[in-house]
């Protein structure tokens, strides 16, 4: 309500009320008054200021983000470009095999319808990924391990040479030892590692899990990579996995008559498609195949 409208001013005697008390009433209320301008005053600075500190602050961070950003951005980027970089990749198709040198001079020869995965230089460790089989002539070096990681199995060396095979459509996973010493380890379960000494394969049957360490012919284990086909004890579906990798053709199993048949056979005198199948039908009474294409159909 405005003050003029107040109706108590008629009550109010000013007369009972001395001067000295006026004027110290009206310091009061001024002082009173001051103290309010000064704390609003005191309030709004600050507020000034710290929006001005904000402001400066902000100001700083922009320049701070500029300058790290790219250089951030930069060193990812690089970071990215050199994984992407240190990691090689060699593929064989199915009728193929290569031969592969290492930044340490380790030497591979990688068979056909298989991928290997290495870094372009070696750190402390000595790495290689390995899908399918590879034959591998290994540096020695007794401070950094030589180790071949496959789905199943790793096998470890300091300078050695030795076989891997590990296809994914192969029941089993193995490693030969030609000569040297090398230790294999399971991928999944407890990790016991077995040494192998020359002259032993280590087998491993990839649904039940079980090892196997037996004494092999090293020479029949890697004549592959002399474009021999040489079967100890493998089933026909084995069998035909291999020629199919060696010719590159497709192999259909139309019947599982021949589900039991176990072969043991040497082809070394670089026989053709077709003579190798007919040796193949010799070995299994009553087999008979048609070729069509690139594609073989047993019956």
């Amino acid at each position: 309500m405005p003050f003029y409208n107040f109706k108590g001013w008629d009550l109010v005697d000013g007369s009972k009320v001395s001067k000295d008390e006026i004027e110290k009433a009206f310091a009061a209320v001024m002082l009173k008054a001051k103290k309010i301008e000064n704390t609003y005053i005191l309030r709004h600075e600050q507020r000034r200021k710290a929006i001005r500190f904000r402001a400066i602050v902000a100001a700083a961070a922009i320049v701070v983000l500029l300058i790290i950003c790219p250089i951030t951005i930069q060193h990812y980027l690089e970071k990215q470009h050199a994984d992407y970089a240190a990691s090689v990749e060699i593929n064989t198709s199915r009728g193929e095999i290569k031969e592969i040198v290492l930044e340490d001079g380790s030497k591979v020869i990688l068979n056909a319808g298989s991928t290997l995965t290495y870094p372009e230089k070696f750190e402390k460790e000595r790495t290689v990924t390995l899908e399918g089989e590879a034959l591998f002539y290994v540096t020695s070096s007794k401070r950094h391990p030589f180790t071949v990681k496959t789905k199943d199995i790793n096998v470890t060396a300091h300078g050695t040479v030795f076989n891997v095979s590990n296809y994914s459509e192969a029941p089993t996973a193995s490693a030969t030892l030609c000569n040297g010493i090398i230790s294999v380890e399971r991928c999944h379960g407890e990790g016991e590692q077995i040494t192998l000494e020359p002259d032993q394969a280590l087998t491993i049957e990839k649904h039940s899990g079980a090892i196997t360490v037996r004494k092999v012919d090293v020479e029949d284990a890697v004549s592959w990579k002399d474009g021999d086909l040489r079967l100890k004890s493998v089933s026909l579906k084995e069998a035909l996995d291999i020629v199919e990798r060696k010719f590159d053709i497709n192999i259909h199993l139309t019947t599982d008559k021949y589900n039991s048949a176990i072969l043991t056979a040497k082809f070394i005198n670089d026989e053709s498609l077709t003579e190798l199948m007919d040796a193949l039908c010799k070995l299994v009474p009553g087999m008979q195949y048609q070729i069509k294409d690139n594609n073989i159909y047993i019956r």
